[in-house]
């Protein structure tokens, strides 16, 4: 039977492209977030000024480094919606299937290093000019740095075993 015929597969097509569209709709929304944090900066001035309102926007610590984790969050579900569409066609685990499922899980793990680590140590060092490294030991972010390294160390114990498949054959 044909994949193109099969309705699994175009409820899964559809299904990532569903996902790419909720990846577009969350960039846009925080797009839109970060333009209202500086809207009172225009708004109150009367005179719009793009380039001192970004020199501003530098001032802002949170404004720059709450883009950090949902933009690598985002990477994560984009990556997911690709494999969810590769897999849905090939019905394999092969190589790119595998890659893919190591990179969904190293973009997790980078978003909980960066929630844990690099967000609040770069806060710390912008607001109170401390130079130590803060952490910020966060249920949701330990969680999902955890379930990262275990769906990374899956794929590439399935990519070593599929090597050695390979080479048997």
């Amino acid at each position: 039977m044909s994949s193109a015929n099969n309705p699994s597969t175009k409820d899964m097509s559809k299904l990532s492209v569903f996902i790419k569209g909720l990846v577009f709709i969350f960039a846009l929304n925080l797009l839109i977030d970060r333009g209202a944090q500086l809207f009172p900066v225009y708004s109150l001035g009367g005179n719009f000024n793009l380039l001192n309102t970004l020199l501003l926007s530098f001032k802002l610590p949170s404004f720059w480094t709450g883009l950090l984790v949902p933009v690598i969050y985002l990477c994560a579900l984009w990556t997911a919606a690709d494999f969810l569409k590769h897999f849905e066609f090939s019905k394999v685990f092969d190589d790119k299937s595998l890659r893919s499922l190591q990179s969904i899980g190293a973009d997790l793990m980078y978003a909980a290093m960066a929630a844990i680590l690099l967000v609040p140590s770069l806060e710390g060092w912008i607001n109170q000019g401390s130079r130590s490294v803060k952490t910020l030991w966060d249920i949701e972010a330990v969680t999902i740095g955890m379930i990262g390294l275990i769906l990374k160390y899956v794929a590439q114990r399935a990519r070593n075993l599929q090597i050695k498949v390979d080479g048997f054959v």
